[in-house]
């Protein structure tokens, strides 16, 4: 859609005496002169485009796509730091945007070129065959968020349609641990965030928000999410507003915070960080995500911590019949998410529901091999 401007039209005049073609024009009240030395025609059209870039675009007509990603990056940065929103919109605009459309006008692409960026967007790993869903579902959330920076600040004019997710791409299947796998990661370990991994798995939580636990969070048999630690470090509000909420502690999981703070003790770490680091600061998700690896490969485990989370609620939507309203509450999820079919798997065996519902499932998925 193009944006009404109040001009006024001008005319190009060659000025015998400087030897210049001169325009003199005028939008919203605001006044500028332009010039060019070149003589005849050719001079003519070189002060006419400088005149016309300035009056539809205000003079950034020749303004490239990487400039624009350059500015749209500072702006980001300038409102939320280099977090995840931040971290995303690089990571996509450097693989996927910048390698085809880099050296283009901002204003010369239309809405075409932008979707031919998701209908061509292939992975950058040779472990994957094709993006997934997802993947495209953010890179399409980076294009809009770009477009909307650049029409904002008049670089290019608005679409009319809108992109789409091409067919064929995977949606990715969550990868769950199975009542085998689950008790082979109760048998005891000593890395260090290991004790992070059970509480990811008896409490469904992010892995973020399980680094995120201090000992104040801790009231009784509750624990309270009110932060998480993001992969690079930083301590954040967590994924959204639902996900500060406080949830109940089965017996396996409080027992687990309390010989991990006894630990911290004995090592003589006295902060706040229920996981702490090796140091006693706070948690380094990289590393975690290390000991994972490492547990993950000793012990034949699928997924990544997050699986663990997964896992939680595969077992408990299954297998406790627990209203969804009480699993929502207790993971973090919106009302309008579908919950049980985002996390609907088949879970290998037979298990039992009981009083201390949570408590007693994993209990016996605990001991199942014994």
């Amino acid at each position: 859609m193009l944006r009404k401007v109040v001009t006024v039209v001008a005319v190009p005049k060659w000025n015998k005496l400087r030897r210049l073609w001169i325009i003199q024009g005028q939008k919203n009240g605001i006044k500028k002169v332009f010039y060019s030395s070149t003589p005849g025609m050719k001079g003519k059209r070189e002060v006419l485009d400088k005149y016309d870039d300035w009056v539809e675009f205000g003079g950034s007509s020749s303004l490239t796509v990487a400039k624009c990603v350059e500015l749209y990056l500072e702006d980001i940065e300038a409102r939320i730091g280099r977090r995840d929103g931040y971290r995303e919109a690089e990571l996509y605009t450097r693989l996927y945007i910048l390698p085809t459309l880099g050296k283009c006008r901002m204003n010369k692409l239309n809405l075409r070129d932008w979707q031919a960026i998701l209908n061509d967007a292939r992975p950058h790993s040779d472990r994957i065959t094709s993006l997934s869903h997802k993947t495209l579902t953010h890179l399409r959330a980076v294009i809009v968020g770009l477009h909307k920076f650049a029409y904002n600040n008049y670089y290019c004019d608005d679409w009319r349609g809108q992109l789409y997710i091409p067919q064929g791409h995977h949606k990715g299947e969550r990868e769950i641990l199975q009542p085998e796998d689950i008790a082979r990661l109760f048998e005891p370990s000593e890395l260090w965030y290991y004790p992070a991994f059970l509480i990811m798995l008896l409490c469904g939580l992010r892995p973020g928000e399980a680094y995120g636990i201090q000992k104040g969070d801790i009231k009784g048999n509750t624990l309270t999410i009110r932060r998480a630690v993001n992969n690079a470090g930083q301590i954040t509000e967590g994924k959204n507003r639902n996900a500060r909420r406080s949830i109940p502690l089965p017996a396996l999981a409080r027992q687990i915070l309390d010989d991990t703070i006894a630990r911290n003790l004995a090592s003589g770490f006295r902060g706040p960080w229920v996981f702490c680091n090796g140091a006693g600061g706070p948690p380094i998700p990289n590393t975690a995500r290390h000991h994972w690896n490492d547990l993950r490969a000793e012990r034949n485990l699928p997924g990544s911590p997050y699986s663990l989370r997964h896992t939680f609620v595969s077992i408990v939507s299954s297998q406790t019949h627990l209203a969804e309203g009480t699993l929502k509450a207790l993971i973090g999820h919106s009302e309008n998410m579908d919950t049980f079919g985002t996390y609907k798997h088949t879970v290998d065996g037979e298990l039992e529901g009981a009083a201390d519902v949570i408590n007693l499932t994993f209990e016996r998925l605990k001991a199942s091999e014994n």
